[in-house]
């Protein structure tokens, strides 16, 4: 019932120059890949976006966030099952086309680029919100946009060593979220003298739940957004020297992750009143000004406009390499694949480029909060991704259930965890549109996936043509 009627899927070794066969040596250690996959996830969806979903759960988001670490771990298990297996070059993409089908595999990797278009997007808005703590008078739309040109022509000019990049930026995150827990708990717990004493007034004094269930399960597509960037680890997975490692990895990455989420947003709770928590500013900065370091601010400030510079060219990087990919299967027009003199993908940047520049200036139109928007819209693309995911991992399973296969430890309870999961995504993508910003997010991810749907008509001669070379 699960395993697909092959509705065209392609046999991998059909899908050109996207895939990457295990016998090729991959380049990543576990250190690296772990470094990769925490940098590509912990961005300004956390830093910034926080705020969204504190002000809808209350302490209820340390719940939210711990759900979420559940749904993103079996995502992440399924993710590195497949890669195991197969260790091919375009991931998931790949996968769920061979084992659903070249309809879906469309729709993952068209999903994951525009995904990845709305998130550069964010993290170009999420900077000039953090800009404004230097140059108030400054309007967002310029710093925006200034952030996002600088980004494209770093891709524009090409980069080397990107994963060594990535993975300093990843340890400058850690090392700032380690910094601001560290100093925190040494103020809150009276060690340490920073001028101002906090009143006692926080989150926690209006109980765990002030907004009801309700509030919980409005966070959780905010609350997704802050894991999202898995993708890059099961992207990144298949490069790995040793494939059987993966599995070390997957379980490193999310152990940090959930650690440095509950905990630093447990200290968040503790010192600043609920009323305190707004988007206009990062809550850590907050945070740290209330406590009476705001030296730390200024510097917590900086490290998260520079880790946002991080999100955004490994974005853009992993954006036009799906684009390629999709060129290279016949699923976008060809100009895509056009490489320039110097190795620059002008093609797919171009189309790149015209793309940010859309979605950062229709969420500048629309008559609601503009990083909500963009993060709505992104989150609804990443539920629709992990969908696919879990589906082709389902089918994986149906394919191989009398064969000894390795299955990651991550994918806990499979398959009756993976079919909870599976409705988990559809129950939480259902309920965010209870709220109206939400909605706004969900309306524009409906019309985009609508209009892929109608060009994949259109393309698909030329997929044929692909696949059969």
């Amino acid at each position: 019932m699960l395993q697909s009627k092959n509705n065209g899927a392609v046999p991998t070794e059909r899908l050109g120059h996207v895939i990457k066969h295990s016998s090729e040596k991959g380049t990543l250690s576990v250190s690296q890949l772990v470094l990769i996959g925490v940098g590509g996830i912990i961005g300004a969806g956390f830093f910034l976006g926080v705020g969204l979903p504190i002000r809808s759960a209350g302490p209820a988001v340390l719940i939210a966030f711990l759900i979420g670490a559940i749904i993103t771990a079996h995502v992440a298990g399924a993710l590195t099952t497949l890669a195991v297996d197969q260790p091919i070059k375009g991931s998931f993409m790949v996968y769920t086309k061979e084992y659903i089908g070249n309809f879906a595999g469309y729709i993952e990797g068209w999903g994951y680029y525009l995904s990845s278009v709305l998130v550069i997007a964010s993290e170009a808005v999420a900077m000039s919100v953090f800009t404004k703590m230097w140059m108030p008078m400054m309007p967002n739309w310029i710093t925006t946009s200034i952030y996002a040109a600088i980004v494209i022509l770093i891709n524009a000019f090409g980069t080397k060593n990107f994963s060594i990049v990535e993975s300093l930026m990843s340890v400058v995150k850690i090392a700032a979220l380690v910094g601001f827990i560290l100093v925190i708990g040494l103020v809150w717990s009276g060690m340490f003298r920073a001028g101002i004493v906090t009143s006692g007034s926080n989150a926690f004094k209006l109980g765990v739940f002030p907004n009801g269930v309700s509030g919980l399960l409005q966070s959780m597509l905010i609350v997704i957004f802050a894991y999202a960037g898995v993708g890059v680890f099961g992207t990144a997975a298949t490069e790995m020297r040793n494939p059987k490692r993966i599995e070390q990895a997957a379980w490193l990455m999310m152990l940090i992750l959930t650690i440095l989420y509950i905990v630093s947003i447990a200290l968040l709770l503790i010192v600043l009143p609920l009323r305190e928590v707004s988007t206009n500013m990062s809550p850590f900065v907050v945070a740290l000004n209330h406590s009476g370091v705001s030296w730390l601010a200024q510097v917590f400030n900086g490290i998260i406009v520079i880790a946002s510079f991080s999100v955004m060219a490994g974005s853009v990087f992993s954006a036009n390499q799906i684009l390629q990919g999709l060129g290279d299967m016949g699923d976008s027009p060809k100009f895509v694949m056009r490489i320039g003199k110097k190795g620059v993908p002008f093609g797919s940047l171009l189309v790149t480029t015209v793309g940010i520049a859309i979605a950062i200036a229709v969420s500048y139109l629309l008559p609601a909060n503009v990083y909500n928007f963009l993060i709505s819209a992104s989150s609804f693309f990443t539920f629709l991704s992990w969908f696919l995911i879990l589906w082709a991992f389902l089918v994986w399973q149906y394919k191989y259930k009398r064969k000894e296969k390795f299955v990651s430890t991550l994918a806990i309870g499979k398959p009756v965890m993976t079919f909870v999961v599976m409705g988990a995504i559809v129950l939480l993508a259902g309920y965010a549109l209870l709220q109206k910003d939400q909605l706004y997010g969900f309306y524009a991810f409906i019309l985009i996936l609508f209009v892929t749907s109608v060009i994949y008509l259109f393309v698909k001669p030329g997929r044929r043509k692909a696949s059969n070379r």
